[in-house]
């Protein structure tokens, strides 16, 4: 029975420091994406100039921080059989989870709240912010590229682009919201000429695109829930070894130290 305690014990161990080990080593790779997103694209994909924390660079960054920490801890407290570190995983984890619990009861609960404040938001960004300077090219980059891909214009419709501080007192559009048989025309989004445009809004477009792929989003979230159910499992049940095995070794010092006297 003891052997086969020692054999399940072994088993939990290797396979949490196995799988903590690839986690560490994904989350400095994330860690090298953020950084390379950073230095050459200067907050690429910036679309809420207000909210610098939520540019793509700034999401991934502290995305790979916690993964790497995370996995760190489990990877060394598993291998070097520590108590403190296992636990200092499952508290970090437990508290990811719940994190991630709030934020998804908050975001159910608001998500009207949330959507309007979000296309206020982009609104304000491409009013005030598309290209007006160097510092704010990350955003006339990622709108140029999002118009481009999912073929729409603005966020509601065309419109929203016209009398920016860009081109004050122009009705224009820029030339990644002109079709693909007019794009070949390099004055297309100055002509005033509503049927050379993409008639729909990028937030529309970005709904639907993100419904065709709502299983995709459900089958990841099941996978990240059951890798970190795992994990808080796996963390405890090394937690609770390791505690034992050093409880009894110092009674087996303490015993002996009393055959001795």
């Amino acid at each position: 029975m003891r052997k086969s305690r020692r054999m399940c014990y072994a088993c939990i161990r290797s396979i949490f420091g196995l799988l903590n080990g690839l986690i560490w080593i994904v989350g400095g790779g994330v860690i090298g994406v953020a950084i390379w997103l950073r230095i050459s694209y200067n907050g690429y994909v910036s679309l809420l100039p207000q909210h610098e924390l939520l540019s793509l660079d700034s999401v991934v960054l502290m995305s790979g921080t916690v993964l790497f920490v995370a996995a760190f801890l489990g990877c060394s407290g598993a291998w070097f059989k520590s108590s403190c570190l296992l636990i200092s995983y499952f508290i970090l984890v437990a508290m990811l989870c719940g994190a991630e619990l709030v934020c998804g009861i908050l975001g159910f609960m608001y998500s009207e709240t949330f959507s309007v404040s979000l296309q206020q938001e982009l609104l304000t960004g491409i009013q005030t912010h598309y290209n007006t300077s160097e510092n704010y090219a990350g955003i006339t980059l990622a709108w140029n590229h999002i118009q481009h891909q999912l073929s729409c214009c603005g966020v509601h419709h065309y419109e929203d682009w016209f009398n920016i501080s860009a081109w004050p007192g122009d009705s224009r559009v820029p030339h990644s919201c002109c079709i693909p048989s007019f794009q070949y025309m390099d004055d297309c989004g100055q002509l005033e000429e509503v049927s050379m445009w993409f008639p729909s809004g990028c937030y529309q477009k970005v709904q639907i695109w993100f419904k065709e792929r709502l299983h995709l989003v459900g089958i990841i979230g099941f996978f990240i829930a059951f890798i970190q159910l795992l994990g808080l499992v796996s963390s405890m049940i090394l937690f609770c070894g390791t505690r034992r095995r050093a409880g009894f070794k110092t009674y087996k010092a303490v015993k002996s130290q009393s055959a001795v006297l």
